[in-house]
């Protein structure tokens, strides 16, 4: 199964292969037949490629260019205008606290719940 990954070209050989590695790596990993790459390839270049995983290491079956970086298209331009700015603001409503003291609660206004037993299997079961 061929996987995907991105690498640099470190040097030509006299044969016409080159040698690479996994970009940002400090080794070289391995060697490709310099017929995979497009003209013009020099040391230094990042390219994607299909890296076949084997017993004896990797071997590059196809390189393509690395993905180009999306431009920044269809950014809005603000322009400028005329009128004088005007800001907004808003005005919170006070909340209304009540005639109780903050630190008196009081009672219930319907008194309390009445106290219902737990089902059976709800109740903690004594020491074991």
């Amino acid at each position: 199964m061929s996987r995907r990954i991105e690498i640099e070209l470190t040097s030509a050989r006299p044969d016409g292969s080159w040698t690479w590695r996994a970009a940002g790596a400090r080794e070289p990993k391995g060697v490709l037949d310099g017929a995979l790459l497009p003209s013009g390839a020099k040391t230094g270049d990042v390219y994607r490629a299909d890296a076949e995983m084997e017993l004896e290491g990797m071997t590059i079956s196809s390189v393509a260019d690395p993905k180009a970086k999306a431009t920044k298209g269809g950014l809005l331009e603000l322009i400028p205008s005329n009128k004088p700015f005007e800001e907004v603001t808003q005005q919170l409503a006070k909340r209304e606290r009540g005639d109780r003291p903050r630190g008196d609660r009081g009672d219930r206004p319907g008194g309390d719940r009445q106290r219902r037993d737990r089902p059976a299997g709800d109740r903690p079961r004594g020491d074991r």
